[in-house]
């Protein structure tokens, strides 16, 4: 059967003499500037030679000049005046979709952030169009490159607090929520795909949703997720915003003990068994987003590094769990346990 292969023509060629790749970021809201501050310390250390943002709000020229080298406010624009090596779509996810298809025609590496767009279809055209234009991509799963998360999951396979039986994921926070917010894609798909990918790219077998709750325009803003797993392996994820307080811990139960990671931290993790407790302190350890970008800009070693990461199964599945999630509480308004306003 034949395929029809996107095109490259839009693509220029990169002056090779140039140190560094080339970068632009789309999308320079609160998460955009911090992709941007990561980019300027790889800037300083030779692995970028160029950083150009872009967002639709001419007001956010002041702060993302502090790190790029220009601004502009449509992305036709960016591809037009720049020979892009990579892309970075921080936007609503609403939008993720129609610029990744758009961007990788100008580019030869995307880095999207969760999710990858709004549905397991948008998912998988992505997916399909880094496919067929040889390009690669990097959806931001950023816990996947926590430190403290590799270590416990690298200490659990050695058997010190038994066969992993649960794992709790707390994601608290007191900001405010954005407009139009949903909580499973923000927060809780984190939490989905950590469980996932601690307990080895386990598919998830069901999920419950409970302690919901909805703002004046019905948008999700609190839930508590339930998944269960084969093996009689459970994860329970609660996340929210307007909290008393910021709780950002991860917790993994074993038969015989359990590990305590603290995610606002990448360096240290509490392992407590019958027999003692100890913290585990991490040498050198770099923030997560940091640790993203490096793998990204490295060159494609097929022996260490995949061209799409996660895997597309792996994509699409917290995508899936996402989705059902949403089917779940569109009919459950007049059920809550609390509202919020």
């Amino acid at each position: 059967m034949l395929m029809n292969r996107a095109t490259l023509s839009n693509r220029q060629s990169t002056d090779d003499s140039i140190m560094g790749a080339v970068v632009g970021v789309v999308g320079c809201g609160r998460w955009g500037l911090n992709h941007l501050k990561t980019l300027s310390e790889l800037k300083t250390r030779g692995l970028i030679s160029a950083i150009h943002a872009c967002d639709i709000q001419s007001g956010k020229l002041v702060e993302a000049s502090k790190y790029a080298d220009t601004f502009c406010t449509d992305w036709q624009t960016l591809v037009t005046n720049h020979h892009l090596d990579v892309v970075a779509i921080v936007t609503p996810a609403e939008t993720h979709h129609d610029l990744a298809i758009s961007l990788l025609d100008y580019c030869r590496a995307v880095f999207i952030e969760k999710p990858i767009g709004l549905s397991r279809e948008e998912a998988s055209s992505i997916i399909a169009k880094v496919q067929q234009t040889d390009s690669r991509l990097l959806v931001g799963h950023i816990l996947r490159f926590h430190d403290a998360i590799n270590e416990a999951i690298k200490i659990i396979t050695t058997g010190e607090i038994g066969e992993l039986q649960k794992i709790e994921f707390n994601r608290i926070t007191t900001r405010q929520p954005p407009d139009n917010p949903n909580i499973f894609e923000a927060m809780a798909i984190h939490g989905i795909d950590t469980a996932c990918y601690s307990f080895g790219e386990l598919e998830p077998s069901t999920l419950s949703v409970s302690n919901l709750a909805l703002n004046a325009n019905k948008y999700p803003i609190k839930a508590k997720l339930s998944l269960t797993f084969p093996g009689m392996k459970e994860a329970c994820i609660e996340v929210g915003w307007n909290g008393n307080e910021e709780n950002r811990e991860i917790k993994y139960f074993g038969a015989n003990g359990t590990i305590l990671v603290e995610t606002s931290t990448s360096s240290k993790l509490i392992i407590k068994t019958q027999e003692n407790e100890r913290i585990w302190v991490i040498d050198n350890s770099e923030l997560p987003l940091m640790k993203e970008w490096q793998y990204l800009l490295q060159p494609l070693n097929t022996a260490s590094q995949q061209a799409i990461y996660p895997l597309p199964e792996a994509i699409i599945r917290s995508i899936k769990w996402i989705e059902l999630a949403n089917h779940k509480i569109q009919n459950t308004s007049t059920e809550l346990d609390e509202s919020i306003e």
